[in-house]
């Protein structure tokens, strides 16, 4: 299966290529340049392989965005036996890109993996400023000149690896890991108080960059756990500018540095004032020979003072001395929570206006700012990842040192209530939407301590239902339990009134249902 060459674009199948030793195009050719007829074959090799070892091939499929500018360029312009003003019109510019970054994913450049210490990779060295001097060395029995340049602005990039596979990508800062906390608000709205510490998704570098590049956090609220279904609630991102500068050289304008924060940039302009971006290319800044002009970098949202938002728990406490947990508790306590974070990392967010009947999911993702000089956009945790289930409601400690008393929904039950439905309060189905409504029916209760006993009677005082709830009382749930609505015969119940009884350590607790079947 060796040949070592490449196939000709399958647009190009129509034309001749036997100049160059490929057969001649075969019967119904049309059907392959126009992709109607898609097949190929990948051949790796020659590679000696003995029985029972295994042999690793990878390869990466690659795609990319805005690849057809022309949504009628197919039916105007394609010709099998005259592709080029249809091939001519298409754009491999993010194909390529993607191309580079799969490559850069199986081998990272600048990445000795195996740490043998010699071998980094391949790079280049792209200078930007230069001066050139030149020293008379010799003038016997010729004179010779050697030729200094000596590079005053460069960057190093590193474009191939050290040819020993590490498939790690690109990728965002660690998602926080959430502590959330419901309650009843005292004008009967549920509530839930996200809090994180931000300490790793600050404070790690980016694999490729070898930069701390975290942008900021974003909280999100869903009904379901499903992607799709997140909706963003807040969002906070540090207050910082792209710096383009005019390459006189090459008449364009150009993005080399990682975003600046407002500080950084009035160190190093006079007048650059709170609002850097209002220097833009057509108003840019002059400094000394250069031009530069000025983009947010996404929409600097930096305030952490508003409760309404994500907000700081400790706004004025100050960097931490160290960022080890353990030499911080014993020399530095005071710069870290009862549970042992760092208090300048620690933030919250609060969820309200919530139904307390409703079980919500709720996230917190973290972004950097990509790599603006490469192209790379900037990278997000997806809410999924440190999604947390919880419904708004009173926590088990405050149900149990409060008395609250237990609450029962929907009540009156009704057959036709449509409680799957959004309209309906979504009571029903979460995460069993295959299965029939008589499978998925529910009544549930809530405000309970978190071990009890839920005894269900008939108005003529039989037996229907016993549900043993025991919860760990720190466990989310632990106030909350459910009824299937069907009998400890395993029949629905008839429609009535009924009586629940809640028997716990810290009291009974007696109430009425109603059901219309």
């Amino acid at each position: 299966m060796r040949h070592e060459e490449f196939d000709y674009d399958q647009l190009l199948s129509a034309l001749d290529h036997t100049a160059e030793g490929w057969l001649p195009p075969p019967p119904g050719v049309g059907d392959i340049a126009n992709g109607f007829d898609t097949r190929y074959l990948l051949s790796f090799g020659p590679f000696d392989i003995s029985p029972g070892e295994i042999l690793p091939i990878t390869f990466a499929y690659v795609a990319g965005e805005y690849f057809h500018s022309d949504c009628d360029a197919f039916q105007r312009l394609f010709d099998p036996y005259d592709p080029y003003p249809y091939y001519e019109q298409l754009s491999f510019e993010d194909l390529g890109l993607n191309a580079i970054w799969a490559s850069w994913i199986y081998d990272n450049p600048g990445v000795d993996t195996d740490d043998d210490g010699f071998n980094f990779g391949k790079f280049r060295l792209c200078v930007h400023e230069s001066t050139v001097t030149f020293d008379t060395i010799a003038t016997e029995p010729d004179i010779i000149i050697d030729t200094i340049v000596t590079y005053t602005l460069a960057d190093t990039l590193w474009y191939e690896g050290d040819g020993v596979p590490d498939f790690r990508g690109a990728s965002p800062p660690p998602a926080p890991i959430l502590r959330v906390t419901p309650q009843v608000s005292e004008f009967q709205q549920g509530e839930l108080h996200v809090r994180w510490n931000g300490l790793r998704s600050e404070t790690e570098r980016d694999i490729f960059s070898n930069l701390i590049d975290f942008e900021g956090y974003r909280a999100f609220i869903s009904l379901s756990p499903r992607f799709s279904d997140f909706v963003l609630a807040s969002s906070y991102d540090r207050e910082d500018y792209n710096k383009y500068i005019w390459n006189n050289a090459r008449l364009l304008w150009e993005l080399r540095d990682p975003p600046f924060s407002l500080d950084s940039l009035r160190g190093l302009y006079d007048g650059i004032g709170s609002q850097p971006d209002y220097f833009d290319r057509d108003n840019p800044y002059y400094f000394q020979d250069s031009a530069f002009y000025f983009t947010s970098q996404d929409w600097n949202r930096s305030e952490l003072r508003d409760a309404n938002g994500i907000h700081k728990v400790y706004p004025d406490q100050p960097p931490p001395t160290t960022l080890d947990p353990d030499s911080a508790a014993i020399y530095y306590p005071e710069e870290l929570t009862g549970e042992g974070f760092f208090k300048y990392y620690e933030y919250e967010y609060t969820f309200r206006n919530l139904l307390p009947s409703q079980l919500y999911y709720v996230a917190v993702t973290a972004f950097d700012f990509g790599s603006p000089g490469s192209g790379l956009v900037s990278l997000e945790t997806s809410p999924t990842m440190n999604a947390i289930a919880e419904y708004a409601q009173n926590q088990t400690g405050k149900v149990e040192a409060e008395g609250l008393n237990v609450v029962v929904y929907p009540n009156p039950y009704r057959i036709d209530g449509d409680y799957r439905s959004q309209s309906g309060g979504g009571f029903e189905g979460r995460g069993m939407e295959s299965f029939s409504d008589d499978r998925v029916r529910a009544i549930h209760f809530t405000n309970l301590p978190h071990k009890c006993t839920i005894r269900i009677f008939t108005i003529d005082g039989d037996l229907v239902r016993v549900i043993d709830h025991d919860c760990p009382p720190n466990d989310p749930q632990s106030m909350h339990d459910r009824w299937d609505v069907i009998t400890r015969n395993t029949q629905a119940p008839v429609s009535g009134i009924y009586y629940y009884v809640v028997e716990s350590k810290y009291g009974n607790q007696i109430g009425k249902i109603v059901i219309i079947m």
